[in-house]
């Protein structure tokens, strides 16, 4: 039997790689290390930034690798309006898996995949739980954020969901801190039929837990956020709404529930929810990524990864580049969403 191949996996989201440890995510090529301080291995994969060392704010973390440089891989997760990773840090990895806009996050061997890594819904038990649909009580719930920052669209969405809320009153139950606060949205998904998610970005390929947490859940969505989502899902999962007009997505709801639109979309559901499980997560992204590249090279590594912070402290011309780019970025980004 051929040696499989070892991915070391990293990030600074506890939750990042969690779901590798479960049974259903094993490979029979792949072999999945979760321990930082592994120095065997084929590739590097880090999420998002090198996770820091006990009683660090910020990670100085440095990888020495045991690795070719080019057998690393950066995986994004916030969007490019939350999280700026600038060229410095970028540019030390082989490629690069992201939804960023590519004049954003510019590199050579950059792929468009969607922030998949982590799911809110819950455990593998939760899922394990409900092989065909649960029984539905309820008709419609919406997990709500009061995040605000103008310099991306949490204010708009937050200002949106707020909207919606007030409008539907108790024709919708609401999630969240300060509201019904549940410990996992399995809680506030299982046993409804339709869910609103609202993304704090937009951009093709972003698309995030706010949505496959709702098909985890057997929920239809009533889905704002990813332009070409389509292409990951049916056209029949989600239901589409416009945030700069509430009336109008009002009735969209009000419609799809008295039309019992649940159940005329329901195989559509839970292919989309298959699809989440087997085909749209870190494990079946980062399996076909690397199976489909020539086998690794067994030449020990002599490079480095360092976290961002490391980088920023790495020269004054380091630190100068990002902190001017950032601004140059953030200012860009408070325009667009002014006028979205």
């Amino acid at each position: 039997m051929p040696n499989k191949i070892r991915i070391k996996l990293v990030s600074k989201y506890p939750r990042a790689f969690k779901l590798l440890a479960e049974p259903e995510f094993s490979h029979d090529d792949i072999e999945w290390i979760l321990d930082w301080d592994a120095r065997d291995y084929d590739w590097f994969v880090v999420c998002d930034d090198l996770p820091g060392h006990d009683g660090e704010r910020f990670s100085l973390r440095v990888e020495e690798l045991a690795c070719p440089q080019s057998q690393t891989i950066l995986l994004t997760y916030e969007p490019s309006s939350v999280k700026f990773y600038g060229w410095d840090y970028v540019n030390q990895f082989g490629s690069v898996l992201t939804s960023h806009e590519p004049e954003i996050l510019k590199h050579p061997n950059r792929h468009f995949v969607p922030p998949v890594g982590v799911w809110y819904y819950g455990t593998m038990e939760h899922v394990r739980a409900h092989l065909t649909p649960p029984d539905k009580t309820a008709d419609l719930s919406m997990f709500m954020s009061f995040k605000a920052q103008k310099h991306t669209m949490h204010h708009l969405r937050a200002s949106f969901m707020q909207a919606l809320a007030d409008r539907l009153g108790n024709q919708v139950d609401l999630f969240g801190r300060n509201l019904k606060f549940v410990e996992h949205k399995a809680e506030g998904t299982d046993g409804y039929r339709y869910q609103i998610a609202i993304e704090n970005h937009v951009a093709p390929h972003h698309w995030t837990e706010k949505l496959s947490d709702a098909y985890l859940g057997y929920c239809l969505p009533f889905y704002f956020g990813c332009p070409n989502v389509s292409e990951y899902f049916p056209p029949e999962s989600f239901i589409e709404l416009d945030i700069n007009d509430v009336e109008v997505s009002v009735d969209i709801i009000r419609q799809a529930i008295a039309n019992n639109e649940y159940e005329k979309r329901l195989d559509a559901i839970i292919e989309a929810r298959r699809r989440v499980i087997e085909d749209h997560n870190i494990h079946s992204i980062l399996a076909s990524y690397i199976l489909d590249k020539p086998k690794p090279d067994l030449i020990r590594g002599n490079g480095k990864i360092l976290s961002r912070h490391a980088m920023m402290r790495r020269d004054i011309p380091t630190f100068m580049r990002y902190a001017f780019d950032k601004t140059s970025h953030r200012r860009r980004n408070k325009k667009r969403f002014k006028n979205f």
